[in-house]
């Protein structure tokens, strides 16, 4: 059964993709039509599918105008091989040996018609007489590509002949218009494309040159950036040079300084030990000496008591005697008692004094040198022991002030690295977000996740607040500082007296006062740390906390304190220590 022209116009509507489908429609919607004919409702237009749509075009336009209408808007949208199609399937059209573009299928008598732009001549598409055309092909003026005579050929030798006018290599087709190849390029959306899709609504307007001198000039970007590159790489490669002859010397220099320091250890022990044999045979000396004196005091006293020992049995004896023999040499025994020597007292020699005056003055020299030592080096080597202050660095971020949350007692640098307290009441716009009646200010950037570490120089300040706070709030009014209210800080209440905002309060002591505070914030851990900078110290941490929400860094100058409180707080470069 042979097929209506209703059943190929179907056809011709069902071979468009939806894309030109809906630029069909479009282009029906907005067409202007013969008087006698009524547009079709937008509502039934917008949701016809392709079987609907014929059926609506046959019902309100009939069948010639319709197709009539239909060829019109598949040229309209650049769909010319199913023009052509419907053309031939419905009847005879243009004359066979018509000019046809073997790109775009313009057509003589096409609005955009065609003139040879030949160097040589300038003969009429529309001509067909030899001589006035000089023998060549007229050029579409919409491609500038030579036309074919329809007489000359097939369709295939039309393919044959647009293939070969562009390149002996195949070249990528165009996926929207099937058998177009790519020869333009299209500088706004950085595609290439074809002659059809160049003079399509979407690339109307656009920047289109030829592939090859698109390619060309991209070939030389590509070659300024590989020359670029290779700058890098050479740079990467002296830098990753220089990098290596850097950590060689600075391995040489941590072996030289781990043999000086074990030398100079050792060089320690051995005088160490020396002292302590010095001190050692010093003592054993004066214990010599005393033993000495103890001896020589221990014979006289023995000797002494030795006499009064005799002289004691003697007169024991005298009196058990009769009274006769009793009275015998009764005056020279009893002068002999009267006269004995008496033992002496101890009296510690003057030699011995001396020396174990120099004894204590001695040893209390050496508990305070050996303590003064063990804290000196102990402090030093406490820089060893703080790995989580390293690790904490590594994350530094860089954080500033917010300006429109500021206290308006607060004076912000333009930097927006500083805080000072000012003499007045600065006139600020009342907002939300600034703090109205404490003075303190919000940093930024938020955290909402990560590790984040910064430094604030905090210098001879006799008070100041930091930390971390909820984002959300309040900053009007007075306000409670601790992790139930969203606050998370450590403050300077006064010089040489620390505080952690927990509930009660928790007192904190340092060895040495920071000139420098780090604060690390981990939120998945839910912890906040505090060091400080200036002894490599930890001073506290808040753990055990469960973040929700964004958290900002907080900041207070404190007051004036009777003018010893005028200094701003920094915020400092991680690892710039400055002066101190």
């Amino acid at each position: 059964m042979a097929k209506t022209p209703s059943d190929h116009l179907l056809y011709s509507l069902e071979e468009l993709v939806p894309y030109d489908f809906e630029k069909f429609k479009f282009k029906l919607q907005n067409t202007s039509l013969e008087k006698e004919h009524p547009r079709i409702p937008r509502g039934q237009l917008q949701t016809a599918r392709p079987v609907k749509l014929a059926t609506l075009l046959l019902s309100h336009y009939g069948e010639k105008y319709a197709m009539q209408l239909t060829l019109q808007i598949l040229k309209a949208i650049n769909q010319h091989l199913l023009a052509e199609e419907l053309q031939r399937a419905i009847g005879p059209g243009r004359p066979q040996d018509e000019a046809v573009c073997p790109l775009c299928h313009a057509q003589e008598g096409d609005p955009v018609g065609g003139t040879c732009v030949h160097d040589s001549c300038s003969c009429s598409v529309a001509s067909r007489d030899p001589k006035a055309s000089g023998g060549c092909l007229p050029k579409c003026l919409r491609c500038q590509v030579s036309l074919s005579r329809k007489s000359s050929g097939s369709l295939e030798q039309r393919e044959g002949l647009q293939m070969a006018s562009l390149s002996p290599q195949a070249l990528p087709q165009c996926k929207r218009h099937m058998k177009q190849v790519q020869l333009l390029f299209c500088e706004d959306h950085g595609e290439p494309i074809c002659l059809i899709c160049s003079l399509s609504q979407e690339h109307r307007g656009h920047q289109v040159r030829p592939i090859e001198e698109a390619a060309l000039e991209y070939k030389k970007q590509i070659q300024k950036q590989l020359e670029h590159l290779k700058e890098l790489k050479k740079s990467g490669e002296e830098q990753r040079s220089q990098g290596n002859k850097n950590t060689s010397n600075y391995l040489k220099q941590t072996e030289i300084q781990k043999q000086r320091v074990r030398y100079q250890l050792e060089q320690l022990c051995q005088f160490l030990e020396q002292q302590e044999r010095l001190f050692v045979a010093w003592l054993e000396e004066l214990g010599q000496t005393i033993g000495q004196v103890r001896e020589t005091y221990d014979t006289q006293v023995s000797r002494d008591i030795a006499l009064l020992n005799k002289l004691i049995e003697e007169l024991e004896a005298k009196q058990c005697l009769p009274e006769w023999e009793l009275m015998q040499d009764i005056g020279v025994t009893l002068h002999r008692a009267r006269t004995v020597t008496v033992p002496e007292p101890w009296a510690t020699p003057l030699e011995v004094k001396e020396k174990i005056h120099l004894l204590h003055q001695k040893s209390e020299f050496v508990e305070k040198s050996m303590k003064h030592f063990s804290e000196t080096l102990r402090s030093e080597m406490e820089t060893f022991n703080v790995p989580e202050l390293i690790h904490a660095q590594a994350h530094a971020v860089n954080v500033t002030l917010d300006a429109e949350t500021a206290h308006p007692n607060l004076i912000v640098s333009d930097d927006l690295k500083s805080a000072r307290l000012g003499n007045k009441l600065n006139r600020m716009p009342d907002s939300p977000e600034r703090f109205d009646s404490c003075l303190f200010t919000l940093g930024s950037p938020s955290f909402l996740s990560g590790h984040h570490y910064w430094e604030v120089e905090v210098g001879d300040k006799t008070g100041w607040v930091l930390g971390i706070c909820k984002a959300s709030t309040s900053r009007k009014g007075s306000l409670t500082l601790s992790p139930e209210n969203g606050y998370w800080v450590v403050m300077m209440m006064k010089r040489n007296e620390y505080q952690a905002s927990t509930f009660p309060p928790t007192r904190l002591r340092m060895r040495e006062p920071p000139r420098r505070v780090g604060i690390f914030l981990d939120y998945k851990a839910g912890a906040i740390s505090f060091y400080n900078v200036t002894a490599k110290s930890h001073i506290y941490t808040f753990t055990s906390f469960s973040f929700s929400g964004l958290l900002q860094p907080i900041f207070s100058p404190g007051t004036h304190d009777g003018g010893k409180n005028m200094d701003p707080l920094t915020i400092c470069p991680v690892g710039d220590q400055g002066p101190h």
